[in-house]
């Protein structure tokens, strides 16, 4: 007797009210009064249509803000990749302590990002901060910068914080793929005489494929939804040189200003669901083709 599974629609309405109550309504509320004038000093909520987002496209000190959310989301993502996948490759040999070193590198991921960037605006503090110390009883005291002060560095310098923080995550991604690769691939390489470089661009690199594009969607929609690090380090500053989307929106509603905050939102919603769509889009139909 064959026994078949029966799956009813009934079984996923609990994690659907779930995501309907705390993340699709309230986006369908906020997409709304993103199109009115919501405010403290409103006496009333009034339809202004696309004003908002209109003064958000004509705003040059916005296209700044956008200019440092995608630049964050760009560098953290390539180099949480890279560093992730040589941690992995490395730690996936099997040496003695791989599994402390594993846990070494994946331990700054649990740390919560409050904690992450207070620790760090000590540590880069410019006069009494541990690294410029560092640097100066070193002999290397030219190499000592404003880190989160300086205009021209100070992005850099929470790409690299992130960087530190989540490669590990990516790691142990990677890790899973590196696990799932045949072993007998490898010595089928071998036999034809292969070297290191063209096991992994043959191998290895298009059978944890699947490792690539989960890290890359999720460093770039982490990136671009980058707040509680950049915030307690910098709020932004100095100026608006570090500034991104959410700081914006969390200023924009901290001044009441909330349909102006609720615009920037949306967009921030629109362009996190058309990369993830097309992202997953790409590679769906490379699997298809394969």
């Amino acid at each position: 007797m064959q026994l078949k599974k029966v799956y009813k629609g009934w079984y996923v309405l609990p994690a659907f009210l779930v995501f309907f109550v705390l993340f699709l309504l309230p986006s369908i509320i906020g997409l709304f009064f993103s199109f009115t004038n919501w405010n403290v000093m409103s006496d009333g909520i009034k339809f202004i249509g696309f004003e908002n987002y209109k003064k958000i496209f004509m705003d040059k000190s916005m296209w700044q803000v956008f200019g440092n959310n995608v630049f964050y989301a760009v560098m953290t993502s390539l180099f949480k990749g890279a560093f992730g996948l040589l941690l992995a490759l490395a730690l996936n040999r099997a040496i003695k302590t791989r599994n402390l070193l594993r846990t070494i590198f994946f331990l700054p991921m649990v740390i919560s990002n409050l904690i992450v960037g207070l620790v760090f605006q000590q540590i880069l503090h410019p006069e009494h901060g541990v690294l410029n110390l560092f640097l100066n009883a070193a002999g290397l005291g030219a190499l000592a910068q404003n880190w989160l002060i300086a205009p021209e560095i100070v992005m850099w310098s929470c790409v690299a914080i992130e960087v530190w923080k989540a490669a590990g995550f990516n790691m142990i991604i990677f890790l899973a793929g590196l696990q799932g690769v045949p072993q007998d691939m490898y010595e089928a390489c071998d036999i034809d005489g292969a070297g290191a470089w063209q096991k992994f661009k043959r191998v290895t690199f298009p059978l944890i494929m699947p490792s690539v594009v989960i890290n890359m969607l999720l460093n770039v929609i982490s990136g671009l939804k980058v707040f509680d690090v950049i915030f307690t380090l910098t709020n932004g500053g100095p100026g608006r040189a570090s500034e991104v989307i959410n700081i914006t929106i969390f200023k924009q509603f901290s001044m009441g200003d909330y349909g102006y905050g609720t615009a920037l939102n949306t967009i921030l919603f629109v362009v996190l669901s058309i990369i993830s769509i097309a992202v997953i889009r790409i590679y769906t139909k490379d699997e298809e083709d394969v």
